[in-house]
């Protein structure tokens, strides 16, 4: 995530956007000299392979969307990078062997596009922590409906399955939404724990909120200090930690989810167990 002020946005939209100017001005470019103007196909192409790359997503983990509008809301990031890669490539293929005035411009424009992107991207990945500290032997007060008399959670007593930590605040709007969701999946899950874990507030707020909306999480923690999220550097919430049955943290998700995005990264976890 790129952090600007109290905004937080995501590096992948940031990047294709990039991208896609770089592209265009190759384009534009190759249009002044005579070599063909790419820049409607290279639109074009980057439109296509998003929406592939959407449906493949969708079409993957369609019983986790309850309708259309679901499906087309992308604020959980859901794409599938591989499918829309291959589009994009097979788009410039055949868009250079049909449209002769496009054979030199359109692979030098979506080229560099891509090539900005691809480089961004591992340029990312090389500057992200190299050893993300483990699930450390921390205790939170659980919260127990309706009432604070659940016992203390050990999160190193935890290691032995996969874990989700969710990071959340009854203040935060994106865990308001994403919070219905997470209950049930939590109460559904087998073979996953799924711990909701209050940053910074009191026992009353907590319980009050939850009552007030009639959820009942399976697990609910306080983190009042802030513990979590400055063990891992949480840039903003809510935040979601995905971690292996050895308690090693193999995935940080900064921002809503959707039931389609957590079944990606619990999948994933029980992959990493394989």
């Amino acid at each position: 995530m790129l952090r600007l002020g109290p905004l937080l946005l995501p590096w992948g939209p940031l990047l294709l956007g990039l991208g896609w100017l770089l592209a265009q001005q190759v384009a534009a470019a190759a249009a002044r000299l005579g070599l063909g103007d790419a820049r409607r196909a290279v639109t074009g192409l980057l439109l296509a392979a998003l929406a592939a790359a959407r449906a493949a997503f969708v079409l993957r983990h369609l019983d986790a969307y309850a309708g259309l509008g679901a499906m087309l809301d992308v604020r959980d990031r859901g794409f599938d990078a591989g499918v829309g890669w291959a589009v994009a490539v097979a788009g410039v293929a055949l868009l250079v062997w049909r449209r002769a005035s496009l054979r030199r411009s359109l692979p030098a424009a979506a080229g560099a596009g891509a090539l900005l992107v691809l480089c961004a991207q591992a340029m990312l990945r090389l500057s992200a922590p190299s050893g993300q500290p483990p699930l450390p032997a921390l205790a939170l007060p659980a919260l127990a409906l309706p009432t604070l008399d659940g016992a203390p959670l050990q999160l190193a007593a935890l290691r032995g399955e996969p874990l989700v930590l969710n990071l959340w605040a009854t203040w935060c709007p994106p865990c308001r939404r994403e919070l219905p969701m997470l209950v049930d999946a939590g109460h559904r899950a087998q073979g996953v724990r799924i711990v909701l874990v209050d940053q910074r507030e009191s026992a009353a707020q907590v319980r009050g909120y939850l009552q007030a909306q009639q959820l009942q999480p399976r697990w609910l923690a306080l983190d009042a200090g802030g513990a979590l999220a400055a063990r891992y550097q949480v840039p903003g919430f809510p935040t979601t930690l995905f971690f292996d049955a050895d308690g090693t943290l193999q995935r940080m998700y900064v921002g809503e989810l959707s039931a389609a995005t957590l079944a990606q990264g619990i999948a994933a976890l029980r992959g990493s167990g394989r």
